[in-house]
């Protein structure tokens, strides 16, 4: 991804949610207020092209189609995108419930999960980090909606700097707190030593206990796939199999405690949740 050049995945996947509520019960499905407050943060982006014009647009049964098509290309790079959300609003509300008082979304791009949910969780402290184009882009729309007091975005470039100096700059970050930390539709924009680190990164960030929702590409042939993601977004760097991941981050501070995700419906990617060990 260019250095000031705000995050083409990320601009996609939350217009394809807004498109993906207008098909069949998807508006429901879908976590509440994760529509609208998509809407709101492209609006407000400033990103070329993604004006009212296309906010209407995007919920045209036209629009339902073609995304149809893409998904039969790539599979889970549409509907994938709903039941990522889904599971990860999950898991969030899973950990809050067992003692979570902390919420780190790296990447988090357009993703809505801290707004929608640090009003309904006032004790609990909300975290973002992105990529500073994004991060900003992105400041735009929030302020638009409306920053809750326990919600803190983080401007800062994780392949220029690691986690943990990025969250020892920020007094807020409690070191000792419980947390939860969701790395929803990134991971596979690292490199396989990259991911690796990241993990270590987050278990000298964390205390015993918490936990990690993520989802990850798995591997295949993906030729066609990734010089699509060349074009319209970013391509993968890395791929693991469910059955193979807790090897994978063996030693990194974490244990994989979901089963493993066999789910097609995901697509190319399969979701999994991890403990600090």
């Amino acid at each position: 991804m260019k250095q000031d050049r705000i995050s083409q995945t990320a601009l996609k996947v939350a217009l394809g949610n807004i498109t993906l509520s207008s098909k069949a019960d998807w508006a429901k499905r879908l976590p509440p207020d994760l529509v609208e407050i998509s809407e709101q943060l492209l609006l407000a982006s400033g990103s070329p092209g993604y004006g009212p014009g296309l906010m209407r647009a995007s919920k045209k049964p036209w629009m339902v189609s073609v995304y149809e098509i893409q998904d039969r290309i790539m599979p889970g790079q549409w509907e994938g995108f709903g039941h990522r959300k889904i599971f990860m609003n999950q898991q969030v509300e899973l950990a809050i419930e067992a003692g979570a008082r902390q919420v780190l979304v790296l990447g988090a791009g357009f993703d809505t999960l801290c707004l929608r949910l640090a009003p309904q969780y006032p004790d609990v402290q909300f975290f973002e980090v992105d990529h500073p184009a994004t991060s900003a882009a992105k400041a735009k729309g929030v302020a638009l909606v409306g920053q809750p007091d326990n919600m803190v975005q983080i401007a800062a470039d994780l392949s220029a700097s690691t986690l943990s100096n990025v969250l020892s700059n920020d007094d807020r970050w409690d070191t000792t707190q419980l947390s939860v930390l969701v790395a929803e539709g990134f991971l596979q924009y690292l490199k396989d030593e990259e991911v690796r680190s990241l993990f270590s990164e987050a278990a000298a960030c964390t205390t015993s206990g918490s936990r990690i929702s993520f989802s990850h590409a798995i591997p295949e042939d993906r030729k066609v796939l990734q010089m699509i993601l060349r074009i319209i977004s970013e391509p993968f760097q890395s791929a693991v199999s469910s059955e193979d991941l807790p090897g994978y981050i063996n030693n990194t501070g974490w244990t994989v405690i979901s089963d493993v995700d066999t789910n097609s419906a995901h697509g190319i990617e399969r979701y999994a949740v991890a403990e600090r060990c």
